[in-house]
């Protein structure tokens, strides 16, 4: 079998049936590559989740270090290849068979830890950049609402919660499955304009979420004041919904 045949014969075989474009088009292309060799080798996903965040870190270092359009771009291309990585874990994971609850919450874990050092670092390089210290007002405002989506996200899927509210078990990008590679089930099609509405929301929440979808983009416009505005405006509205919902059905309950 060709090198070629090998590729796409593990990308058919550890791919997902519902995935976002970018995955498909190109995170997961690419993961397979880097499978090939790996899929016979003593390498294990949750080795492969640790050196994605190494990666990241490294990722994030050149970001904050580097100034100019160029170390944005180097920055960013770096970052790319830890989301290539953090497709890796779970591909390989699901070509062995090997999938389970706890290699999930540790992509989960991971993601979330990419997300503050993201947020900070972009915060810092901005700042580095005119010297404005809003960069890092907004960067503290970003680093508070991911951690109120952290933790409200985390006590929402507690059984807990859902044994006294009845409330169906959340599903998200990556839930079980390969963290921020991962893509939500799509919702039933909403009957209301409203819930039209709604569902639109939530489905440009889920892409700016998914920063790796874009970030490429926001690089080569030279623009990450905006990713910064928009990650934050879009975490925040997550954890405000999400607080509320917990309120609508707690503050009623006497559980």
């Amino acid at each position: 079998m060709s090198l070629f045949s090998q590729i796409a014969d593990l990308y058919r075989r550890t791919k997902k049936p519902k995935d976002i474009l970018w995955n498909r088009l190109v995170a997961r292309p690419l993961a397979a590559v880097l499978l090939v060799p790996l899929a016979k080798s003593r390498i294990t996903p949750n080795q492969i989740t640790f050196a994605s965040l190494a990666v990241f870190v490294a990722a994030v270092a050149v970001l904050v270090g580097l100034p100019g359009w160029a170390g944005l771009l180097i920055a960013v291309a770096v970052l790319e290849f830890s989301y290539v990585l953090d497709c890796v874990d779970g591909q390989l994971a699901r070509l062995r068979g090997t999938s389970s609850p706890v290699g999930a919450h540790l992509d989960f874990l991971m993601d979330e830890l990419k997300a503050f050092m993201l947020v900070a670092a972009t915060g810092a390089r901005l700042w580095r950049g005119d010297g404005r210290t809003q960069w890092l007002v907004e960067a503290l405002a970003g680093l508070v609402a991911v951690a109120s989506a952290i933790s409200l996200t985390t006590f929402v899927r507690r059984p807990e919660y859902l044994r006294a509210t009845g409330a169906p078990r959340p599903q998200a990008a990556g839930d079980y499955g390969d963290g921020l590679d991962g893509a939500a089930p799509k919702p039933a099609p909403p009957r209301s304009l409203v819930a039209k509405v709604v569902g639109a929301v939530e489905s440009l929440g889920r892409l700016i979420i998914h920063y790796p979808s874009y970030l490429v983009f926001v690089a080569a416009a030279n623009r990450l004041d905006l990713f910064l505005h928009v990650y934050l405006a879009m975490t925040a509205a997550y954890a405000a919904r999400t607080i509320l919902a917990v309120l609508r059905k707690l503050g009623r309950s006497s559980a």
